[in-house]
């Protein structure tokens, strides 16, 4: 049966709290795709669609299945999404659930342990547990040390570090499975360097990524302000795009930084091919699947000093692949960035050393990793039913 069939039995599933558009849907779009091509069952659904950032319908086309048609608010409808997931476990009989999102991580969880099917849940960390709100992050702290919890994954050193003090019985289920790029994303990049030559316009730089604090774009938009040259190109949108746009405005910036919105993948890898710098100053992150696209697309990187971000442009020898800046210094970003634009040599030398590190993130390797550990918690629930 193929990735996103609702009506299998047994099987893995893929899951996640809600289906506004991001990479983690891409992500699991992509992990439900390879396996489903190596013959396993396969299907994904959310617990809700996102309804501020759309209805789910895209989703849905996709072959992604919505248990509830809204999102819950209140008790008795958090329990209604509680006994839906508990129907849905018992009718479909997954052999493995795997999740995605904090809410869904836990809400599966305890679904898992009262449906009494003998499902196994994997539940992953796509972003350090700190940034989680407190409530959930305590509540996963107790539900990742269910029996039904066969593994936990963590995206990154960093993001497993974030639960190096949670209790032994946790800890030992974590292992680290790093993210990559859909085979056909890796194709469209190769196509647009090799076979296309897409040029790069001069001062270009462009920043990838939901309009919201998490990327920490005032940071960005302030050192334009200080460079005086150059021009930004923002694809995405969220709900910080009013006051950003704002921002801009008042900074002087309207003819050098173009907002552009949510844009389709392969639409958004062209104006990033067509940049001479890629900027990621984020506040946290898991691992960038836009850092990934520019690093294997050999542009010089820009990353925020936190330690995922780091983690993300070591190369094998340990050294980095792109330049880190702190999260609070619009000068210093300034300065790396001006440097960049300015120096032919100085940005090939650091292209080179991304295009290196956008190479190793192997999309094969990760979905051979994922199948593994699939078929490890399938034969652990089967000995135990």
């Amino acid at each position: 049966m193929r990735a996103g069939d609702t009506g299998s039995n047994g099987g893995w599933q893929f899951a996640m709290s809600h289906s506004a558009p991001g990479g983690l849907r891409e992500i699991w779009n992509d992990v439900a795709a390879g396996l489903a091509e190596r013959g396993r069952i396969v299907t994904r659904f959310v617990l809700y669609p996102d309804g501020l950032r759309g209805d789910g319908k895209d989703a849905a086309r996709e072959g992604w299945h919505h248990l509830l048609d809204h999102r819950p608010s209140g008790l008795l409808r958090q329990a209604a999404l509680l006994w839906a997931l508990v129907a849905w476990i018992r009718r479909t009989r997954p052999e493995v659930i795997v999740t995605a999102m904090p809410y869904a991580n836990v809400a599966v969880a305890i679904a898992a342990t009262l449906a009494r099917t003998g499902t196994r849940i994997v539940a992953t960390h796509h972003s350090p547990i700190d940034t989680h709100g407190f409530a959930i992050a305590r509540l996963d702290s107790v539900t990742g040390k269910l029996p039904s919890v066969a593994a936990i994954v963590c995206v990154s050193r960093a993001v497993a570090a974030s639960v190096a003090d949670r209790a032994g019985g946790y800890r030992r289920k974590c292992r680290v499975i790093h993210n990559a790029l859909p085979r056909n994303i890796e194709g469209a990049i190769d196509h647009l360097r090799v076979d296309e030559g897409v040029s790069p316009i001069p001062g270009r730089c462009v920043a990838v990524g939901r309009l919201s604090q998490q990327k920490n774009y005032p940071l960005l938009l302030q050192a334009f302000a200080r460079m005086g040259t150059g021009s930004l190109d923002i694809v995405g949108s969220g709900e910080d795009e009013a006051a950003l746009r704002s921002l801009a405005h008042n900074l002087g910036l309207d003819s050098r930084v173009r907002f552009l919105g949510q844009m389709g993948r392969e639409q958004a890898l062209r104006i990033v091919a067509q940049a001479q710098v890629f900027v990621q100053v984020s506040l946290y992150e898991g691992h960038s699947l836009a850092l990934i696209e520019a690093s294997r697309m050999g542009l010089p990187l820009v990353v925020s000093d936190i330690p995922v971000q780091s983690e993300a442009i070591t190369m094998t020898d340990g050294s980095l692949a792109g330049q880190v800046v702190p999260l609070d210094r619009p000068d210093i970003l300034a300065e790396v960035l001006s440097g960049l634009l300015a120096d032919d040599a100085t940005r090939a030398r650091w292209a080179a050393k991304a295009r290196l590190v956008g190479l190793a993130a192997s999309n094969a390797v990760m979905i051979d990793a994922y199948e593994e550990l699939l078929l490890q918690c399938t034969c652990l629930g089967m000995a135990s039913t």
